[in-house]
């Protein structure tokens, strides 16, 4: 998987455009609580996407990619890292086809992980990352 740079909107296109959610930079991570995928709607943050890693009562959302509600023409993706003690490579997003995308979706994005550290402090703490999603020319979508 690579970061995309710039994509051209085009009807004949069959590639995937995707906003993926990696949590593997924090140096001081003991577990995540969720990690989150969000979409600037108006004037606040719309949830696209959610993994949560705190309740196994809820098995639908428990280490499980989960769409936010009433969101549509998106695909949650994700992947749960069960190599390791604290899910370092865990991973949560959405994906749908370049062909559906369109002016609307010219916003920002970000994703924000909740975690904590290690033992024997096991602080609370929340990272975000934003990054919006524009429009070059007519037909290029560019992230800057």
């Amino acid at each position: 998987m690579s970061v995309v740079n710039d994509i051209e909107v085009n009807a004949d296109n069959k590639e995937t455009f995707q906003v993926i959610c990696r949590i593997n930079n924090i140096g001081d991570l003991g577990k995540f609580t969720t990690i989150s995928g969000f979409r600037l709607q108006g004037n606040s943050y719309q949830t696209l996407v959610q993994m949560q890693n705190v309740d196994n009562t809820l098995q639908h959302t428990y280490r499980k990619p989960v769409l936010g509600t009433s969101v549509s023409g998106w695909r949650a993706v994700g992947e749960y890292d069960t190599g390791n003690a604290n899910a370092r490579d865990s991973y949560v997003g959405v994906a749908r086809q370049v062909s559906d995308m369109s002016c609307n979706d010219v916003v920002a994005y970000r994703c924000e992980v909740a975690y904590t550290t290690p033992s024997p402090n096991f602080d609370s703490h929340t990272g975000i990352i934003a990054k919006v999603l524009n429009v070059s020319g007519n037909v290029y979508l560019v992230i800057v």
